[in-house]
């Protein structure tokens, strides 16, 4: 017997077939939207790719965008993020001023409840260990670990100086033509990391800029360009990018940068230094410490993430010892983790580890830019820093007019704090 369907019947069962087609897809678009992470780090091939096939690994499409080129607009945009709420980012790339930034004022989550949180926690090397504590959580899964280490050309230095006073007075032995002492950071955001450096060896108050050990440092710094002319006045425009151009053209006898210099400089053409010619020690001695600057790379998750569960399965994944190997070897920089830091694979691949008698003695001591980091003020207390830098540098300012300008400002972030 044939069973026949009214039109009417026809219409409803092809209506409710529609309808569970149409919810069919709505829900793979949101399956699918849901498993679409949105990344947002630096110009780096080799992070989207490691980025990349790590999504692939476990079924999550990755969108990798990148942050502007200049440290003042990478500020600007992610300070304007965290303060709005934005939820188009499911994974930031951040060093110590932007996880501090995000952590402190509760835009980012905390990742100890993450499983690579406590597998990793004891392996991680002492300045990320300090650091985390200070902030009260883990704000940050950390990829990288950088140094500013002392960088000098042996042709015209053979012997890296040990304090303050003898690095000037050897860099005007080395000054002339077109060869300058002494490069410090100084333009584009960086001269912050020279300030704070130098403050730290003086045994400054960073509570307060008033004292007199911020004033010679500020004065050490103003005489590099003004009195003992080891430095050039347009030093006040070069970030490490251009440091490194002159250091490889053989314009600089000493010169201070990242990590990644050590293997930047010969890599330039035309480059007129090869690794071996190009020393690396621990910033000479101010008055108070030789105590370095050092800074980590990581990841952090913002808490508005509008995909945090797997973005939250790609840091459990990336955190893993054998995939921070795997980006450690394609990036040439220093793992964050004792036991990759002892690992001979990755000592050989990354020749910063064994300079100057072992990262450990590199790294020592070293500040991770603390206590600014620590402030949920990081973008007023950077700018003001890497400004009171500039008048130095520039000689726009005298040191004791300077310090005057730096200890209002500092109260002034206070004050609205």
């Amino acid at each position: 017997m044939t069973i026949g369907l009214s039109r009417r019947s026809f219409l409803k069962s092809a209506a409710a077939t529609g309808a569970a087609l149409s919810l069919g897809v709505r829900t793979t678009a949101a399956q699918e939207a849901a498993r679409t992470v949105n990344v947002v780090g630096w110009n780096s091939p080799d992070h989207q790719e490691i980025l990349l096939n790590a999504g692939k690994e476990l079924g999550i499409t990755v969108k990798y965008d990148v942050l502007p080129a200049a440290w003042n607009d990478v500020m600007q945009k992610i300070t304007l993020w965290g303060q709005s709420g934005y939820d188009g980012v499911d994974i930031l790339f951040a060093d110590d001023l932007i996880g501090g930034l995000w952590g402190m004022n509760g835009w980012a989550d905390d990742l100890s409840g993450l499983d690579v949180s406590s597998k990793v926690q004891g392996d991680l090397v002492d300045n990320i260990a300090a650091l985390n504590s200070a902030a009260g959580g883990i704000y940050r899964q950390f990829f990288l670990l950088d140094a500013e280490p002392f960088y000098y050309n042996k042709k015209l230095v053979p012997t890296a100086p040990k304090t303050w006073d003898e690095m000037t007075t050897v860099a005007q032995s080395v000054t002339g033509g077109d060869v300058w002492g002494w490069r410090p950071l100084g333009g584009n955001g960086h001269a912050f990391n020279t300030v704070l450096l130098m403050l730290n060896q003086a045994g400054a108050d960073l509570e307060s800029l008033s004292d007199p050990e911020t004033l010679a440092a500020l004065q050490y710094m103003y005489d590099w360009v003004q009195t003992s002319k080891i430095t050039p006045p347009s030093t006040v425009n070069e970030d490490n990018t251009t440091v490194e151009a002159l250091a490889a053209a053989g314009k600089a006898a000493m010169w201070w940068s990242y990590g990644g210099s050590l293997k930047n400089v010969p890599s330039i053409d035309g480059s007129t230094l090869s690794i071996d010619d190009i020393g690396v020690a621990r910033y000479p001695a101010g008055p108070a410490s030789d105590i370095g600057l050092g800074h980590g790379w990581g990841v952090l998750s913002p808490n508005a993430s509008a995909n945090k569960a797997a973005a939250h399965e790609l840091l459990n994944y990336l955190g893993q010892p054998e995939q921070v190997r795997n980006l450690v070897l394609k990036t040439n920089a220093p793992p964050p983790l004792k036991s990759l830091l002892a690992n001979p694979e990755i000592q050989a691949k990354v020749p910063l580890i064994m300079a100057n008698g072992g990262w450990e003695n590199t790294i020592r001591g070293a500040k991770f830019r603390e206590p600014i980091v620590n402030r949920r003020q990081v973008t007023q207390l950077w700018t003001m820093i890497d400004k009171l830098g500039a008048y130095i540098l520039s000689g726009q300012k005298s040191p004791a007019d300077a310090q005057a300008w730096a200890m209002s400002e500092y109260q002034t972030i206070k004050d609205e704090a």
